[in-house]
């Protein structure tokens, strides 16, 4: 396969893997449209989250089983079907229970159709050693498509009026956008997309017997633990805004600019730690990036909030920020490194996934809890400390795996 192919798949893929994430989380950008809009209350607002987020954990396991079953052709073609037709239900403005319904397809269309699919068809697509610049362009792209969709959504909505009505249009153009991408994931894609080398063996069935060879595999709890506690660093770093703004006292305009300079980082930072993975090895820059988050969360829960350390702030926000991020583009690469079989990938995605993205479920609660507890310098301090604690004990589970790698 050339690289012209190759690079026209992996955008397909990134754009895809944007797209269908944005009509279950609409609110991060209309959070007050939807409100008003839909008449929805914040409880409402979070019920329809967490009912995305708990369908989403519960389809991961079937969906990794699917993904070594059917092709990713036609897993994601179909998720981005079953997305688009509820978002044209979704333009209509429904009732509360409608809505609930939409939410749930959207977890089980999302995490068992696309997720284990789409992590499967990267892996297939780049060689042995190149799994590191894979999935960091695909965090990367993902990162570069939201701040391309979002800016452009945004003008055509405030440009409408920035009304119901223009909420609406929006939506029906996001269905749109979503449809047209079942179409090129369709066309593009071959159910057999990737190098036809010695490793990769198509399994038509997966048996009982190989998810518990899988589940008996050290590396699949590891990249787990990695996830989960990669993820609660994400979940971490969305508290910058309002640490900035609480605790330093800065206006939310400028707590908005650190919001949005993440996005810059985020893309930047995945691309470039998937070419430093291959260079130095998976497993050595998931150790050094969880290094990097560990000590960086410390400083934040030691950080007083005084206004000569605005710099300070900000210096470790786009250093933080940059760990996370490269974690997200790379943590998938030790798939490879850890030696599991490409014909049981979608299993491991399913398992892993299931641990690894439970923060969705109790970060926002727990960060809540923390933070009303104790109002404050001190309840963020908390918050960052018990961060920190969960990226240690990633640091451990990394550098496990390293040592493992290193000796094989």
């Amino acid at each position: 396969m050339s690289f012209a192919q190759k690079f026209l798949i992996m955008t397909v893929i990134c754009l895809s893997a944007s797209t269908i994430y944005w009509m279950p989380f609409l609110s991060e950008i209309y959070y007050v449209p939807m409100q008003d809009a839909f008449g929805f209350s914040k409880t409402e607002l979070g019920i329809l989250s967490s009912i995305f987020g708990f369908t989403a954990l519960i389809g991961y396991f079937p969906g990794g089983y699917l993904a070594d079953r059917l092709s990713s052709r036609k897993l994601m073609s179909s998720a981005l079907l079953v997305t688009s037709a509820g978002a044209f239900i979704f333009a209509t403005i429904p009732p509360f229970i409608t809505c609930v319904l939409l939410y749930g397809i959207w977890g089980i269309a999302t995490a068992c159709l696309f997720w284990s699919a789409m992590i499967k068809a990267t892996r297939m697509l780049a060689e042995k050693t190149e799994q590191g610049r894979a999935f960091g362009f695909l965090e990367g792209g993902r990162n570069f498509s939201d701040m391309v969709t979002s800016t452009i959504f945004l003008s055509i909505f405030a440009f409408r009026g920035g009304d119901d009505a223009a909420l609406s249009e929006v939506i029906v153009m996001l269905a749109l956008l979503t449809l047209g991408l079942a179409f090129l994931v369709w066309t593009v894609i071959d159910d057999d997309s990737g190098d036809p080398d010695d490793w990769y063996v198509e399994r038509p069935t997966i048996t009982s017997r190989e998810v518990f060879e899988v589940l008996k595999l050290p590396i699949v709890w590891l990249l787990a633990i990695i996830i989960m506690t990669a993820y609660t660093g994400l979940w971490g770093a969305i508290y910058f805004t309002p640490f900035a703004t609480d605790v330093f006292g800065l206006s939310a305009v400028w707590g908005g600019a650190i919001g949005t300079g993440k996005l810059w980082v985020a893309f930047l930072a995945a691309i470039a730690a998937g070419f430093v993975a291959d260079k130095i090895g998976p497993a050595k820059a998931v150790v050094g990036s969880f290094t990097l988050m560990t000590a960086g969360f410390l400083v934040f829960a030691l950080l007083p909030g005084a206004p000569d350390l605005v710099p300070l702030l900000v210096i470790n926000v786009a250093i933080v920020s940059c760990a996370v991020y490269a974690l997200r583009g790379i943590y998938f690469s030790l798939l490879e490194t850890g030696g599991i079989p490409l014909a049981v990938t979608g299993i491991a995605v399913g398992i892993v996934s299931v641990i690894g993205y439970t923060p969705d479920v109790f970060m926002p609660v727990l960060g809540g809890i923390i933070l009303d507890a104790s109002p404050g310098v001190e309840g963020y301090q908390n918050l960052f400390f018990l961060v920190a604690a969960m990226s240690f004990v990633g640091t451990v589970a990394a550098y496990l795996v390293y040592r493992k790698t290193k000796v094989a």
